[in-house]
């Protein structure tokens, strides 16, 4: 039976117009506020988030609800949109595979494993209830102080982001719509867009060297989905304007020079690169004009709401036409009708859950992780009777992460390593802190040091410069970005696990015990 909403010609202009919004919301449920946005506005699309997820079976429910509310009051199924790269970004921290996330990957070495990985992903988001991954990040992180991708990112390699992200495609792409994000590309800059609004000033040349090689090869390879960023690229964008505002990079670059056929998703549009230079409301319009299919409002429902108004009201008094409204809406029900028809609604959760978390997706994720720990400096530890562990709190570190799931390093330290004494400090440890630290580590032989983003957090670095002046054998372990040594020239014995999750705390253990074999090969370069 053919679906004639499927048809952007049998869409009332309300209709049209909600399935250019992916609009996010508060709770575990489906609420009045959330069936209101559906029934009412029609919104056609949803983006979750930690704080919608509590369970692998709470989140098969609360999708079949969305899309059930869906087709009785639209006739069209949702996007229903995650970020869900693995590692310190993963939505889904309960009732689905704890996944390696992209440095890790690359640290691991494996184009087959990331294509596996990103497999047994898609396969768990696809059966429980999600068919659009914001995910690979596709940005070459080549700048060492970038505050929010780091290891979200494969390399500083354009090569390796490049054959890394388009394994990682074709595997989410067995079940369910990949993004490769964030175009065209938000890897060198040192603002966080969430935060502010960066700028790469590159000239052209440079960008085609770099940035743009990870996004051309996914194209080629067949990409669905690209998320913009909100930076200002001179050498592209007009007007001091962010890239998802341009019509010179998402429709004349991205569509017409680089031949992009899929769909184009905003980054959030919140974010405050967009909101205090633009208005969300106002600039979720321009991002239409200028050639982005689906605008993402991830937080205020008012906002949302507005959204729609403004742009039925641009509509309507013929300030933009209804035919490129029309071309956003028909790319979207022609994905719609591919990649997401039709939508299981009778499969329980109790169905599927045997083929969640597979032994062998459980396996490979672990075995990554474990495989991804390098030696990038110096010997590996082999721990002395006097040793002294001092562990830097990890915490959520970038809106990006949102919050971190529980994987505490030192309740595991306490129980496993009974006689390895243990210092916890903060992610920003302060001079006191660092002096208390100083003065009892000079009654060991032995120091171990584990980082969290020294690079943003540099009293992390200010610690570790100081404890090498009492010229002990000293160990530094990277639970997240890999750019301690950029910071520190006191640093010789250096390891890197890349992430801080569940697995990588088992490896850490491992490591601690003399256990571990370091096979990693760490994927950026140091000058």
């Amino acid at each position: 039976m053919t679906n004639h909403k499927l048809d952007v010609r049998n869409l009332s202009l309300e209709e049209k117009i909600g399935q250019l919004l992916m609009f996010g919301f508060d709770g575990e449920s489906v609420t009045d506020e959330t069936i209101e946005m559906i029934k009412k506005y029609k919104a056609g699309n949803v983006i979750l988030f930690t704080r919608n997820i509590t369970s692998g079976k709470q989140l098969k429910q609360l999708n079949q609800t969305l899309q059930k509310l869906a087709y009785e009051h639209i006739g069209i199924p949702l996007f229903i949109g995650i970020d869900q790269e693995g590692g310190m970004v993963t939505r889904i921290q309960q009732g689905a595979t704890f996944f390696p996330g992209a440095m890790t990957l690359a640290a691991n070495g494996s184009i087959d494993d990331t294509y596996q990985i990103a497999d047994y992903m898609g396969y768990e988001l696809k059966k429980l209830g999600v068919n659009m991954n914001f995910a690979p990040v596709l940005d070459v992180n080549n700048n060492p102080k970038n505050p929010v991708i780091g290891v979200r990112s494969f390399s500083d390699d354009p090569k390796v982001v490049s054959e890394f992200g388009s394994a990682y495609i074709k595997g989410m792409q067995n079940h369910v719509i990949a993004t490769g994000k964030h175009f065209p590309g938000h890897g060198d800059t040192v603002v966080d867009s969430h935060l502010g609004m960066p700028k790469v000033d590159y000239d052209r040349e440079r960008l085609e060297q770099v940035e743009f090689v990870p996004f051309k090869k996914a194209i080629g390879d067949g990409l669905l989905a690209m998320m913009s960023s909100h930076i200002d690229f001179p050498a592209l964008t007009k007007n001091g304007y962010p890239t998802t505002l341009s019509k010179e990079v998402m429709t004349d670059l991205l569509r017409d020079e680089f031949k992009f056929e899929g769909l184009i998703v905003t980054d959030g549009m919140q974010m405050k690169a967009i909101a205090d230079n633009y208005g969300t409301v106002n600039a979720s319009l321009m991002a239409v004009e200028a050639g982005v299919n689906i605008y993402c409002i991830c937080h205020s429902r008012e906002l949302q709401i507005e959204s729609l108004k403004y742009i039925k009201e641009a509509v309507e008094s013929g300030k933009v036409s209804e035919a490129v409204i029309d071309e956003r809406v028909k790319r979207i029900l022609d994905f719609k009708k591919t990649f997401v028809e039709p939508v299981s609604l009778d499969e329980t959760y109790e169905d599927i859950k045997d083929s969640i978390m597979s032994q062998q997706a459980l396996d490979l994720s672990y075995k990554v992780v474990e495989d991804a720990a390098s030696l990038v400096k110096g010997q590996p530890l082999k721990l002395k009777p006097k040793a002294l562990f001092v562990g830097i709190m990890p915490k959520a570190t970038t809106i990006a992460d949102e919050r971190l799931g529980h994987h505490d390093m030192f309740e595991m330290i306490e129980k496993e390593m009974v006689s390895l004494d243990v210092v916890k400090l903060s992610i920003r440890p302060d001079e006191k802190d660092i002096e208390l630290v100083y003065q009892k580590a000079a009654e060991f032989d032995q120091l171990i040091i584990t980082t969290y983003n020294g690079n943003v957090y540099q009293e992390q670095i200010s610690l570790i410069d100081k404890l090498s002046n009492l010229k002990k054998e000293m160990h530094v372990i990277a639970l997240r970005n890999p750019y301690d040594l950029y910071y520190s020239k006191k640093i010789n014995n250096y390891v890197c696990l890349y992430e801080y999750t569940p697995n990588s705390m088992k490896v850490l253990l491992k490591y601690l015990k003399g256990d571990l074999e370091l096979k990693g090969k760490v994927p950026v370069k140091y000058e």
